[in-house]
């Protein structure tokens, strides 16, 4: 893992992707302010949803995140790890800009402004937003029944979940993971 701070930007390298966390506070954002109920839960899982539509269709998450198992299914865990730090549960020192457009009280996540749709590629939106017009108004068993997938069921509890098991979700998973292990195949 290799952290660096660029201005308010808190980039993490794990995996093939980099964590963006302005992009993803602005993700939550986005989710908050769309979603029927804005609770962590069905954000966190909407995120999850929209990042694997993201992976399989264009070969990379939207903010860079990493997803562990969690009791109740995974989670974008640089994502929780913003959330946990707005409710005061963890150190929120690299996450300015999310303690001032985010609040959190119980459960519930209120977006204090609109996100800044400038951090998203189209691809971002056109995957965010159709996760958030399919699962964003489903109940927390139907969302726990629908994210309890394959790459879940594969990881231990508190694991982090491997790229290659969500791609291998994809409808052309060789291809996709082919691209995740060699992205520029014709660079030698």
């Amino acid at each position: 893992m290799n952290a660096v701070i660029k201005g308010s930007r808190l980039q993490v390298s794990m995996g093939p992707f980099d964590f963006d966390s302005e992009k993803a506070t602005e993700a939550l954002l986005y989710v908050a302010s769309r979603v029927r109920d804005s609770d962590m839960y069905t954000t966190l899982k909407v995120l999850y949803i929209a990042d694997k539509c993201h992976l399989h269709r264009y070969g990379r998450f939207i903010f860079g995140d990493t997803h562990h198992a969690l009791p109740y299914g995974p989670v974008p865990q640089g994502a929780y790890d913003i959330v946990k730090a707005v409710a005061g549960r963890s150190n929120a020192a690299a996450y300015v800009e999310a303690l001032r457009s985010i609040r959190v009280q119980g459960n519930t996540l209120t977006a204090l402004r609109e996100p800044n749709e400038e951090v998203f590629s189209n691809s971002d939106i056109e995957c965010l937003e159709e996760a958030i017009h399919h699962y964003g108004s489903l109940s927390f068993e139907e969302l726990k029944a629908l994210t309890h997938d394959e790459a879940f069921l594969a990881t231990r509890r508190g694991g982090e979940i491997a790229v290659d098991a969500i791609a291998a979700l994809a409808e052309h998973p060789v291809t996709l993971i082919q691209h995740l292990n060699d992205p520029h195949p014709d660079e030698e």
